[in-house]
């Protein structure tokens, strides 16, 4: 009897990962927090947002962290599925997506800023994970820009994904739509 568990369990298993598997070879589709996150051509797409990498500054004029520098945590399956399909070695955390979209109405709720329908924001991430800095590419009204700062100021640090020489600094562009 626990022969044949067993044999299920492990038929289970296998089916399960070459799912997985599938689905991350063909546009990476993840669970997070009971809604999905699609990644295509290095932008992840979650609900009204969408993230991607768009300067690598590995090369850049900013010194490099060692992995010996750095804290390293153990990455859940969203996390590493996150910074793969960004082709980065910065993971946000499994919650940011999710954070950063429930402040959607909080960020347009004046009569100004519902005329706006989305904003484009160039998160800088220093060689360390921390969000460093911004700088909007929308163009946006006293009160929103207010928001956005204080939802920049709310975002948590990025963890590094092991398996790295040296991490630097990386810009994302978060776009928040309506």
């Amino acid at each position: 009897m626990s022969q044949i568990l067993s044999s299920k369990a492990t038929t289970l298993f296998i089916f399960i990962f070459v799912l997985v598997g599938q689905q991350l070879a063909a546009g990476a589709l993840a669970q997070a927090n009971g809604d999905d996150f699609i990644a295509t051509s290095l932008t992840v797409h979650y609900n009204n947002l969408k993230l991607r990498l768009v300067e690598d500054s590995r090369s850049g004029k900013t010194e490099p962290s060692s992995p010996e520098d750095l804290r390293q945590v153990p990455l859940t399956i969203v996390e590493e599925n996150l910074a793969h399909n960004l082709n980065s070695h910065w993971a946000w955390p499994e919650y940011t997506l999710d954070m950063i979209d429930s402040y959607s109405p909080f960020l347009f709720r004046t009569k100004k800023s519902r005329e706006i329908e989305e904003v484009k924001v160039l998160l800088k991430v220093s060689a360390t994970g921390k969000v460093e800095g911004y700088e909007l590419q929308s163009e946006v009204d006293k009160g929103l820009r207010e928001r956005i700062d204080y939802l920049v100021r709310k975002l948590p640090d990025c963890k590094p994904v092991p398996g790295f020489q040296e991490y630097s600094a990386e810009v994302f562009e978060l776009t928040i739509q309506k």
